[in-house]
C-alpha cells in the first residue's frame, strides 16, 4: 500500500498575516489543496493522511468531504516538531512493513504527478529515496561568521518533497530519533541517512517550489497564471 502523508502544520509566521499559509487562497484554492489534489487522483495512491494543527483540523476536514476524497484516511493532530507530526502519522493506524510512506509538505503546491510516482518505483528498491533539485548559487558552509568551507556546486542539491520510505525503515529511524533528541533533524530523510542507510535520489522540478515568504507566494501566484498545472 502506498500512504501520502500531507504535512500542514507550519502557522507560517514568516508569510505574515494571521492565516496559515496553507489555507491562503492560492487562485481558485487554497494551497494544501493543490497538492492533495494531485496526489488523490494518481492511481499508485492508496491512503492519504493529512496532518494539521488541532485548531485547523475541522477547517481542512469540510475542504475534503469523504464523498470527492475517498482516499483520504484519517486528519490528524500534528506534533510540535516536524518530526513529531511524521510520527503521529505513522503510529496513527496499523500498517504492513512494506507499505510505502510519501512525505510531502502541504506548503509545496506544485509537486508533479511524474515525481509522486518515480518517488515510489525508486522506494520499491531502495527503500528510501529524496527529491532534490541542484543548488543555482554556490554554498558556503560558516561557522562564527567565518567561512569554513566552499562545497564544489556540482555536488551541492536542494532538497525538496515528497520524501518517500518503506514502513519499517522511517518506523524504526523515527523510534530512535524519540530515544535521542540531542540531534536536530529538519526532514524524514534526515532521520533515515543518520541511522546510516543509503538514501537515493530523483529529479525536483524548480517549480516545486515551498512557499514561505510572502515573495514565494507572489511567485506561485505568477506559476499560475503561466500555466503551471498540479
Amino acid at each position: 500500500m502506498n500512504i501520502a502523508v500531507i504535512l500542514a502544520g507550519g502557522k507560517g509566521l514568516r508569510l505574515g498575516g494571521t492565516k496559515p499559509k496553507q489555507m491562503l487562497i492560492l487562485g481558485n484554492k487554497p494551497v494544501i489543496s493543490w497538492s492533495v489534489d494531485t496526489f488523490h487522483k494518481i492511481d499508485m495512491i492508496d491512503k492519504i493522511i493529512i496532518v494539521s494543527e488541532k485548531s485547523l483540523i475541522d477547517e481542512i476536514k469540510n475542504l475534503f468531504p469523504a464523498s470527492d476524497y475517498p482516499k483520504i484516511q484519517s486528519f490528524i493532530e500534528g506534533g510540535e516538531e516536524r518530526s513529531d507530526s511524521s510520527y503521529n502519522a505513522l503510529i496513527s493506524s496499523v500498517f504492513n512493513e512494506d507499505d510505502i510512506f510519501l512525505f510531502h509538505d502541504a506548503a509545496r503546491p506544485f509537486v508533479t504527478g511524474k515525481i509522486i510516482i518515480e518517488i515510489i518505483n525508486n522506494v520499491k528498491i531502495s527503500g528510501a529515496c529524496g527529491t532534490y533539485i541542484p543548488s543555482a548559487d554556490t554554498v558556503a558552509l560558516i561557522q562564527n561568521s567565518i567561512v569554513e568551507r566552499i562545497p564544489e556546486r556540482k555536488t551541492v542539491y536542494s532538497a525538496q518533497t515528497p520524501q518517500g520510505f518503506r514502513y519499517k525503515l522511517i518506523r524504526q529511524a523515527h523510534d530512535l530519533q524519540r530515544q535521542n533528541r540531542s540531534r536536530a533533524v529538519t526532514d524524514d530523510i534526515s532521520l533515515v541517512f543518520n541511522m546510516g542507510h543509503a538514501i537515493n535520489a530523483i529529479d525536483g522540478s524548480i517549480k516545486n517550489i515551498k512557499i514561505t515568504t510572502e515573495l514565494d507566494f507572489r511567485f506561485a501566484e505568477f506559476l499560475i497564471k503561466d500555466g503551471t498545472e498540479c
